[in-house]
């Protein structure tokens, strides 16, 4: 950890889905903590003005405006005396990336990647601020209201902000991976999916494309945006998931069905993908208020 930075811990408001939004209004004048976090972070304003200051910018906003911070990008907020009514939505874009759009999800996870840097596009095409505002909003609507199929809404809205971003970023700060590279990785990919129920070694990995170990890693890491075991990990919670919400099994059986016979792995691997213990996100996945 950072010496003078926090970690912030990010709860989901539905356990299911990998987002937390927050629709707040401010009163006076304030300032928060230096901090970063996994997910990716979008703030917008309603009413009144809000600066936000990363290593290198000093982000004034207005009503209307929008900002994007990256994953694990230390920053923090100083609010003016005065009312505000502000929007955050923040999340984890591993988990809306699917197996075919995963060229693009290391241009937004990779550790150092200054994605406040982006921000120079609400400057330059007010038409895409206009648009990430409005989507911003309608997450925050289909959140509040929660009817039928609010989760599909927001999952949508999410990859037309993902896709803004990649159309609009004349600067090229997020420049699409060679699909040669990626294409070498295919055999991989499929090897942990076929065995994802099985334990899944970066050393087995690293022979269907006749790679050296050390090498292997580092070519997983640069093309992807994980580490290999990140991406083992995560695959293998996905199907946890699943097995603790569908299955009447214990926590153990789930963990042996993903090839995790090591509890201790199993609680820390869950524990850093969801921020709770297995127990706690079956009995908030299952308690959890139906929508209207």
């Amino acid at each position: 950890m950072r010496s003078n930075e926090i970690s912030e811990n990010i709860v989901y408001n539905n356990p299911l889905q990998p987002v937390r939004i927050i629709h707040e209004c401010r009163h006076g004048e304030g300032s928060g903590p230096w901090h970063y976090h996994h997910e990716l972070e979008l703030i917008t304003i309603i009413k009144g003005e809000f600066c936000i200051f990363t290593k290198e910018l000093a982000i004034k906003l207005k009503a209307g405006d929008v900002a994007v911070i990256g994953s694990l990008e230390p920053h923090y907020s100083f609010k003016e005396a005065g009312d505000m009514e502000y929007i955050v939505l923040q999340f984890d874009i591993f988990r809306f990336i699917s197996q075919d759009l995963i060229s693009y999800m290391k241009y937004f996870t990779e550790d150092g990647r200054l994605l406040s840097r982006l921000n120079y596009m609400f400057r330059e095409k007010p038409q895409v601020n206009e648009k990430i505002y409005r989507y911003i909003v309608e997450i925050a609507s289909e959140h509040a209201q929660k009817q039928k199929g609010y989760e599909i809404a927001i999952h949508s809205l999410i990859h037309r902000i993902i896709l803004e971003f990649l159309r609009n970023d004349s600067s090229a700060l997020l420049d699409v991976n060679s699909s040669i590279e990626l294409q070498k990785l295919l055999p991989v990919l499929e090897y942990v999916e076929k065995n994802i129920d099985s334990r899944i070694t970066m050393e087995e990995a690293a022979k269907y494309i006749n790679y050296d170990y050390y090498y292997f890693g580092k070519y997983f890491k640069r093309v992807i945006g994980k580490t290999f075991k990140e991406y083992v990990n995560n695959k293998k919670m996905v199907n946890v998931e699943r097995i603790l919400l569908t299955k009447n099994v214990t926590i153990m059986e789930a963990a042996l069905s993903v090839g995790m016979p090591n509890m201790a792995n199993f609680y820390k691997a869950f524990r850093e993908y969801n921020n709770c213990s297995p127990k706690d996100f079956r009995d908030r996945a299952l308690n959890r208020v139906t929508p209207k």
